[in-house]
């Protein structure tokens, strides 16, 4: 087991840890060891992601805390990416990019059909809202 742990300069933490369990291989009967994802600590509170990997994340050196007029330059539509071990997709993003007016989107994506996500949120530019929509759309596609 180990973790990996980066501190961004607004004081933001995110972890990952990895745990590493035995899996039989039916096929040739062995065991080996695979490791798994099993939680991320995102704004100081845990997200458990399971199988699903954080593929692209310029949301973790935000301050949410902070002005939208102190962070516009950063509020692009694509913050954070999470893809699941069946391709299906969490995302978020500042809709519209880099407007004061704009409202971050939490969107889970099945079969990369944006038209028609199976979950979608506008939580409030709040870290404690963004992780409850967080664990929602990952619950969304689990």
């Amino acid at each position: 087991m180990w973790n990996r742990r980066a501190i961004w300069p607004c004081g933001a933490v995110i972890t990952a840890c990895r745990k590493a369990h035995e899996v039989n291989d039916k096929s040739n009967d062995k065991k080996y060891k695979k490791e798994n994802i099993i939680e991320t600590i995102l704004f100081g509170q845990p997200l458990a992601l399971g199988d699903a990997r954080i593929t692209y994340d310029s949301l973790s050196p935000l301050d949410l805390r902070q002005p939208v007029n102190a962070l516009i330059e950063d509020l692009g539509e694509d913050l954070l990416q999470i893809t699941c071990a069946n391709g299906d997709i969490v995302d978020v993003g500042w809709y519209p990019a880099w407007n004061a007016q704009g409202r971050l989107r939490v969107v889970a994506v099945r079969g990369q059909d944006w038209e028609a996500p199976v979950f979608s949120a506008q939580p409030e530019k709040d870290p404690q809202a963004l992780l409850q929509a967080l664990r929602a759309a990952l619950a969304s596609v689990a």
